[in-house]
């Protein structure tokens, strides 16, 4: 099984090779796929190039970021029917797969992020934000609907959040300050999710392991970096790449 991520698209599609694209059984979008659109014709465009490049029966399951319109918080109408909004969802995806322990992908995901110190509410960076107590909160509530399903070994619990956690690979800036959620990680350390996927700091690029939680930042889809989570026998693991051109 395996499984395209990308974040942070900011209005841009990039070219991901078809062969990946053919190889993957969902894709993940871990959110900022717009960047601070206020038209709806915009959205539009954006999602009418990803359906083209991630055309049905292929399952994209997707989160806003905090660029995103509110809008991304529901499933408007022109959203392409193989799209999934996942903000503060929980989905069950059972692909056919052969040679794997794992069968099925329990997934949580929650959109927008903790808002960013000097800028207003609103169109831009704190377009769908969240405070620390309310992502802890929210989060814990989608692991306390899950407990049941989480003890079957042949299921695969993947969070995808757009924050990263605090104090990892994953939310490190330019200027090396750490800019994570405190909160997203607690969770991570109280649930131990197999995966954990995250977007929102563009220059973080990284997989690193948290416990037993493997965790992925797959970079700025904008110019061309995406992952690859590869599930097979019991064994998960992933891979950074980017397109030559995006």
């Amino acid at each position: 099984m395996k499984i395209l991520l990308l974040s942070d698209l900011s209005n841009r599609v990039p070219k991901i090779p078809i062969e990946v694209i053919q190889s993957c059984d969902c894709v993940l979008l871990a959110g900022d796929i717009t960047m601070g659109a206020r038209s709806e014709r915009l959205i539009i465009k954006v999602f009418t190039k990803l359906a083209a490049l991630f055309p049905a029966p292929l399952p994209v399951f997707f989160i806003p970021g905090n660029h995103d319109h509110p809008d991304l918080m529901e499933s408007p109408s022109y959203i392409p029917e193989n799209f999934f909004q996942m903000h503060n969802k929980i989905s069950m995806f059972s692909p056919e797969v052969e040679n794997s322990d794992i069968k099925s992908l329990l997934l949580l995901g929650f959109g927008g992020a903790t808002p960013i110190p000097g800028f207003p509410s609103g169109p831009g960076p704190n377009y769908i934000t969240f405070t620390e107590d309310e992502l802890r909160d929210q989060l814990t509530n989608l692991f306390s609907e899950t407990t049941y399903l989480r003890k079957n070994a042949s299921i695969c619990t993947i969070l995808f959040v757009h924050n990263p956690p605090f104090n990892t690979t994953l939310d490190l800036t330019h200027q090396l300050v750490h800019v994570g959620s405190k909160s997203v990680r607690d969770i991570i350390e109280n649930y131990f999710p197999e995966v954990f996927i995250a977007g929102h700091i563009h220059e973080s690029k990284s997989i690193e392991s948290l416990g037993d939680t493997l965790m992925i930042n797959p970079g700025e889809a904008k110019y061309g970096h995406y992952a690859v989570i590869d599930i097979s026998k019991n064994q998960i693991t992933s891979k950074l790449a980017k397109v030559e051109k995006a």
